[in-house]
């Protein structure tokens, strides 16, 4: 009573910004996210992210799982060479899981993502030094063939030297990727992994149940004999493949020259 219909209905100056200051606040509390407290546990996916860096690309190039397995692969190798005319048997077995890793460091790396170029080179490098290796070892036990066993050298690490340098000058990715003009045979060798596969492992077969007949011919299994045929058919296209590799790279390197004259 006393007081006009706009007086009851408007409210005190004082008290309309108390309360315009509580809504805000309260609005203002509701949009904004609440900070992270310091000790919060992690989420799974930032945890599983965190502990499978190892098996993704990453900066230590060196540690990539396929390298690795060329690091085994070495040490394997390595240690069959060593103890060749010692133990046999310990080098037929540590050379084949040489071998074996020389199989699965490319599956891990297509795997895993870890292609790399130092990857690349590390594999080629092992394939060419373990044979010249495992030729020199067949060098002093043969030596009716030591000739023979040079020439094997030498073709193996000319023709693929030839190789790979033609496809890095020209910017193919790898040795492996061919042009459609390639020989056949290169063409059905790089493209063909169970063809590849069949080759390679006939060559390394051949070089060491030759190692093994000849160090131990009254004790060796049978088995290894027929191994050994066996082996020298993949053996042969391998060397034939090697010839081509080796032909084909070097018309394409002066092909480069008659061009840029």
């Amino acid at each position: 009573p006393g007081h006009s219909r706009a007086q009851l209905i408007v409210m005190p100056p004082a008290k309309r910004t108390a309360s315009a200051r509580r809504s805000t606040k309260t609005a203002s509390a509701k949009s904004s996210p609440r900070a992270p407290r310091a000790n919060a546990p992690s989420s799974p996916s930032t945890t599983s992210a965190t502990s499978n860096w190892f098996f993704t690309r990453h900066d230590a190039v060196a540690l990539y799982v396929p390298n690795l397995i060329g690091y085994a692969r070495i040490a394997c190798a390595a240690y069959a060479c060593a103890v060749a005319f010692d133990d046999i048997y310990a080098f037929f077995a540590f050379y084949l899981l040489s071998f074996v890793c020389d199989e699965l460091d490319g599956r891990f790396a297509r795997k895993f993502n870890q292609c790399s170029e130092f990857g690349r080179v590390l594999d080629m490098v092992t394939d060419r030094l373990a044979t010249c290796a495992l030729l020199m070892i067949l060098a002093m036990e043969y030596r009716e063939w030591y000739l023979a066993c040079i020439a094997l050298a030498s073709l193996d690490v000319a023709s693929h030297w030839f190789h790979t340098y033609v496809y890095v000058f020209i910017g193919a990715d790898g040795h492996k990727d061919l042009s459609p003009s390639s020989n056949w045979l290169l063409r059905t060798y790089y493209t063909n992994r169970i063809f590849m596969g069949f080759c390679c492992t006939c060559v390394e077969v051949f070089y060491m149940t030759a190692h093994v007949l000849k160090s131990a011919p009254d004790t060796a299994p049978t088995f290894f004999y027929y191994i050994f045929r066996i082996a020298a058919t993949g053996f042969a296209v391998k060397q034939i493949a090697n010839v081509s590799q080796l032909i084909a790279a070097v018309k394409t390197l002066m092909e480069i020259d008659r061009v840029g004259m």
